[in-house]
Order: C-alpha cells, then structure tokens, then sequence
C-alpha cells in the first residue's frame, strides 16, 4: 500500500465513524488492517504522517466505541427500565411494558456482547416485579370469579 492508498483508505475509515453503522469491534479492525498494510511505507515524512493519522483514527474509534456502544446502550437500557417500572395502567398493561422492555434490553445485550452480562442483570429487577405482577393479577383475577364478575 501506498500513502495515496493509504490516505484514501483513511477516509472510508472516518466515513464510516461518522455515519456511526460500523460497530466498534469492525472500526477497531478497520484501524489495524490500516496499520498492517502500511507497516512498509518507511518514508519519514509519510511516516509521520500515517502514524499521526492511524493515532487519531485510534482515538476517533475508543471515542466511538464510549459514546455509540457503552453511552447507548444505557441510555436505551434506563429508558426501558423507566418506562417499564411506571405504575401507569392496569396490572396487565404493566405486565406488558415490563415483558417489552425485557426483550429490548436482551436484543440490546445480543447486540453488545461486553456488556451482556451487565445488562441481562438490569433485567433482574423488572423480572421480580414482572413475577410481583403476576401474582397480583391472578389474585385479582381470583377475587373476581370469586364475586361472580367476568
């Protein structure tokens, strides 16, 4: 590889780290098949260049990889244990929040196989209520066959 390549190389990288649909894991790799291929490339002024350019890439991609993988996926994971502790709504629609914002955060945990564990122990606590819930609406639901309402 030359430094035309290399440069042009480059540039789908940061494209790619813009357009924030590369995962972390495939930017990381993008940056050392870069570094791979222009180990040959010895001209001291080019050197520098590349060097100084595959450090900030680097950088660029760590950066992308603390606000894109790590920032979201909280964000996404508070905002669907927000949502699914709202007392808001019968038992059942309750229920129903709290089984979609399960699947949301184990889609979510698939997705972001470093922080899986993490996030499938966030689930824990919506999987208690959940239970909480069930109990409560078979036991209303109980009371109501009881007293002869359907």
């Amino acid at each position: 590889m030359n430094y035309d390549e290399f440069n042009t190389e480059y540039t789908k990288v940061l494209d790619k780290i813009k357009s924030g649909k590369c995962s972390w894991s495939e930017l990381s790799g993008h940056v050392t098949r870069l570094r791979q291929a222009t180990a040959g490339i010895t001209g001291p002024v080019e050197r520098a260049q590349i060097d100084s350019d595959l450090a900030a890439l680097g950088q660029m991609v760590d950066l992308s990889r603390r606000t894109n993988d790590k920032e979201d996926v909280w964000t996404v994971t508070s905002e669907a244990i927000r949502r699914a502790s709202s007392q808001e709504g019968t038992v059942a629609d309750r229920i129903a929040r709290i089984e979609l914002s399960i699947t949301e955060i184990s889609t979510l945990a698939n997705r972001n196989p470093d922080e899986r564990d993490a996030l499938m122990q966030s689930t824990s606590t919506l999987r208690i209520l959940h239970a909480s819930l069930q109990s409560s609406l078979r036991t209303e639901q109980a009371e109501q066959e009881a007293a002869g309402i359907r």
